[in-house]
């Protein structure tokens, strides 16, 4: 089920050096039946000491991480439909897209962005639950059920070149990022763009992102890394934006080094000299980290203690892997939160791994009417606020436990 690395997954130094453990989590990834069983693996983060890589210190099976009853759906989240629609439109800005040309989208889950092209393209989606989402994919040109890899494209066109690859939120799931970064170099048309997003290191640093610290994701990555890695590939980081998904993500765009792209040298720069100044690659930074960690814990734990002391209800809202990391880590189990609402439809009646929490529908969840929600899915506060209007209006509170525990 799992693997120590002995070097790093990028310049196979041995030179690893600790910075903290979340402990024995079991997968975060799961929403096991009742009777069903999830194993525990060990989450402990460590630097390389040479190319300064921050990864988790194990390998987990991808097969038993990403098989059918892997729960993300990027579709049933308004904000991230939004996101995924402005990053093709922003994309086709930027590219001169011609009638059948081709696209590819890397972990294409649902195929929700894939369906935002202009429909004279040619799209690609690959991803090894594609299958689960078969009917989605039912007007894009070719799906590919499997992991990313050079093999998987060329068994359909061996001469294929993409004028625009994206990928969103995957780049850290993986055992090599030189095996990946080295196929995007052979895929990506001449002048096409390869659009990269993921949550950022220095933003997880400083929003207490610990939550997304999980099995799936094995590496974090800083703006620092990214272009130097690039690099061995002959790409080049011509631009970059921060975001607010997922609590704070990074958006790059990469192009061929000798392409027609203009690299926004002082934007880059700039970035590259706050990292620094942040010290993201120092361990002391780190153990701030986990000592902020640790507070919201304790504070979180004290306002629940209070709560179920008065015999109120509380539901967690939106079942995630992320909120999987934070009930296991925060020690929050079924004697302190109720249920949690959730709205897709394959996660209701199924339960929270560890922490046996039962996952239910919105509508059972407002009839029960909890006097508190905790919010698992806080990155996307501004929606469910706004989702949540009439709710808030009879009285039910929402507990934001990051970036720092608020009530509102």
């Amino acid at each position: 089920m799992s693997k120590k690395i002995e070097k790093c997954r990028n310049c196979k130094s041995k030179n690893l050096i600790n910075l903290f453990s979340l402990g024995k989590l079991r997968f975060t990834g799961k929403f096991p039946s009742k009777k069903q069983n999830v194993p525990f693996g060990e989450i402990t983060l460590v630097m390389c000491n040479k190319c300064k890589l921050v990864q988790l210190n194990k390998n987990f099976s991808l097969k038993y991480l990403y098989n059918k009853d892997y729960g993300y759906r990027t579709g049933v989240n308004r904000t991230m439909t939004k996101h995924v629609h402005d990053v093709v439109k922003n994309l086709q800005k930027k590219v001169k897209i011609k009638k059948n040309d081709n696209v590819l989208d890397i972990a294409s889950n649902d195929g929700t962005l894939l369906s935002f092209y202009n429909k004279k393209t040619i799209s690609w989606g690959i991803d090894p639950i594609l299958n689960k989402y078969k009917k989605n994919y039912n007007k894009i040109d070719y799906g590919v059920n499997d992991f990313f890899n050079l093999k998987s494209i060329n068994r359909i066109n061996k001469k294929v070149k993409f004028k625009i690859i994206t990928a969103l939120a995957v780049f850290y799931d993986l055992e090599d990022p030189n095996i990946f970064l080295n196929a995007i170099n052979k895929l990506l048309d001449k002048n096409g763009i390869f659009y990269l997003e993921f949550q950022d290191l220095l933003k997880i640093i400083k929003n207490n992102m610990f939550d997304t610290i999980c099995h799936e994701h094995l590496e974090y990555y800083s703006v620092t890394f990214i272009n130097n890695i690039l690099r061995k590939h002959n790409l080049r980081l011509f631009d970059h934006k921060y975001n607010e998904i997922n609590g704070g993500s990074s958006s790059y765009f990469i192009c061929h080094k000798d392409s027609v792209y203009k690299t926004n040298k002082i934007k880059i720069n700039k970035i590259l000299q706050n990292e620094s100044k942040a010290n993201i690659h120092s361990r002391s930074t780190y153990i701030k980290f986990k000592n902020k960690i640790d507070q919201c814990k304790k504070s979180l734990n004290n306002l629940i203690v209070k709560i179920k002391k008065e015999k109120k209800i509380i539901h967690g809202y939106a079942a995630s892997t992320k909120g999987n990391v934070l009930l296991q880590y925060f020690n929050l189990n079924n004697k302190k939160i109720d249920y949690i609402s959730d709205r897709n439809p394959l996660k209701q009646n199924l339960y929270t791994p560890g922490t046996k929490i039962k996952i239910i529908s919105e509508k059972l969840s407002r009839n029960l009417k909890p006097s508190y929600y905790l919010v698992l899915a806080w990155h996307f506060k501004k929606e469910i606020l706004l989702r949540e209007k009439e709710v808030r209006k009879k009285g039910t509170k929402f507990i934001f436990p990051l970036p720092t525990l608020k009530i509102i």
